[in-house]
């Protein structure tokens, strides 16, 4: 799922939005998404709503955003952060 995902975002240059709310990524997934976000200079926008993310998911993505320089939006709401 999650995984297989971001192993193809970190090579995808062409798709500048994602909306993957509701899929029930987990911790894990956006770990996964994080490492690729990292490497991604395309997407623009991420919708990661209700996906159970939590606060271990929120920290991956938080330090991704400190490397990618073109995600402008990202949606995290119902994700158990800070709960």
């Amino acid at each position: 799922g999650a995984k297989a995902l971001a192993e193809a975002l970190q090579i995808n240059a062409s798709i500048t939005s994602i909306n993957l709310e509701s899929n029930k990524i987990g911790a894990e997934g956006a770990k996964a998404l994080a490492e690729a976000l990292k490497k991604n200079a395309s997407i623009t926008s991420i919708d990661l709503g209700d996906n159970d993310i939590g606060d271990e998911g929120a920290k991956a993505l938080a330090g991704a955003l400190k490397e990618n320089k073109s995600i402008t939006n990202i949606n995290l709401y119902a994700n158990k952060i800070g709960a």
